[in-house]
């Protein structure tokens, strides 16, 4: 799987997850959705970083340098 599609499943997740916090506080389970809250945002971060265009090595050829 490429890291794209990896940080957009993990965004998909943290957004789901986000979700069933909101309904476990709703019921009554702060603790919980306190922990599956703090689970999505450390999801969200990674697929945040995951996103982040990374440095790709560029050659130059040696005919068109310039001397």
């Amino acid at each position: 799987m490429q890291t794209r599609q990896k940080a957009r499943r993990l965004l998909d997740l943290a957004r789901v997850m986000v979700k069933q916090a909101r309904i476990l506080r709703d019921e009554g389970f702060t603790g919980r959705a306190a922990e599956v809250a703090r689970r999505a945002i450390a999801l969200d971060r990674l697929g945040w970083t995951l996103m982040r265009p990374q440095p790709a090595p560029v050659r130059i050829l040696a005919s068109r340098r310039l001397h």
